[in-house]
């Protein structure tokens, strides 16, 4: 028999859901996948009894023993809590590894738009390093994306603000994330707080951005968007959701959308449950930073570590001109992998480890 696929979690209730796992069954969260079965994990029905009775605390949800016993999976658990309620992944701050007393670290999602891809990072972490990610405004909810960088950028250091009132702040993020934190920390800068590191993950500087963007074709041919996004699953997920852009352009738009939802739910790259408006939500988020002209109003005064996946076909030069939007010179670092793979095993190790040195040599406590 094959064995199972290890998912991670994909939204905020399974990742919730996983920790109270972990905590009854005294293991580590980031070895438990959203399929694994709950009494192969080692659960029997005292420990289903004490897992059902924290989920209905901490959901405020009702959860029969009967419900769990149906299919035992944090999958399946998830999608009887979500049929009552969503509100739970419009959450502004998501606490990828919350443990330990250091500063945190706060990092900013590329333009998938979900902070969950970057668990592995966070399992990387030390152990006793909180990691926080600012989850973009668009994915979930009724409220639209920004349209300006400088707007998203002030939305997300009022959600950070309420984990960590001052700074020094310990700033990172991938692809367009990057940009977005290099604002913050710019916007942070005049009001007279420290950033003590900006680590950007393979990204394109802000004049980068603005010179190359006009000349992409993905934002309108959407057939290319969606390839896009398949191929980021099969490191995200470790899947190959077998989308075929010749299958793709033979369907009417509408179908397109449903027929890539489909795929990606089948293999695991989202929940069974989540509706097909998600990858209509993520193009929103693509098309709200490229259509920005984002143009930084300063320098940054810190230090900045570009990570530059050496495999990349993303950047096309070796530092993406983030030596000109800082005071001080570059951190450049080239880490394995490509634009995506970088960040997931086995590379984003290295990444993680990269991020931790760049702390520890900013000596903030």
């Amino acid at each position: 028999m094959m064995p199972q696929r290890f998912i991670p979690p994909r939204d905020a209730y399974e990742l919730r859901l996983s920790r109270i796992w972990a905590d009854i069954l005294h293991r580590d969260s980031l070895g438990i996948g959203m399929k694994d079965d709950f009494f192969e994990l080692g659960g029997d029905r005292g420990t289903a009894e004490a897992v059902r009775a924290a989920t209905v605390a901490q959901f405020d949800n009702p959860l029969s023993m009967e419900t769990f016993l149906e299919e035992p999976t944090i999958e399946r658990i998830g999608c009887h809590l979500r049929a009552r309620s969503r509100k739970l992944n419009e959450q502004t701050v998501v606490p990828l590894q919350p443990h330990g007393s250091k500063r945190p670290f706060f990092f900013l999602p590329g333009g998938e738009g979900s902070v969950l891809n970057y668990y592995a990072l966070a399992r990387w972490m030390a152990p006793d390093q909180p990691v926080y990610g600012l989850q973009t405004r668009g994915l979930h909810g009724a409220r639209p994306p920004f349209d300006r960088v400088e707007d998203m950028a002030a939305d997300h250091i009022e959600s950070m603000r309420a984990v960590q009132p001052r700074g020094p702040y310990l700033l990172g993020g991938h692809c367009s994330g990057g940009m977005v934190a290099l604002e913050m920390a710019l916007q942070l800068q005049r009001r007279g707080e420290q950033v003590a590191v900006l680590a950007v993950c393979d990204a394109w500087s802000p004049a980068n951005a603005r010179l190359r963007l006009p000349n992409e074709t993905f934002l309108d041919d959407l057939v290319e968007f969606y390839s896009i996004i398949a191929a980021g699953s099969r490191y995200w997920f470790d899947v190959d959701i077998g989308l075929k852009s010749d299958d793709m352009r033979a369907l009417e738009p509408r179908q397109r959308i449903a027929h890539f939802m489909d795929l990606a739910r089948k293999h695991g790259a989202y929940t069974p449950d989540e509706p097909d408006e998600r990858i209509e939500r993520i193009l929103a988020l693509f098309r709200s930073v490229s259509y920005s002209g984002y143009e930084p109003a300063e320098r940054f005064h810190g230090p900045i570590t570009f990570l530059r996946a050496l495999d990349s076909k993303f950047c096309e030069t070796l530092t993406e001109g983030w030596e000109d939007v800082s005071m001080r010179p570059l951190r450049l670092r080239m880490v394995p992998g490509n634009h995506v793979s970088l960040l997931t095993e086995p590379h984003v190790k290295v990444v993680a480890n990269e991020i931790r040195i760049a702390i520890a040599e900013a000596q903030v406590s």
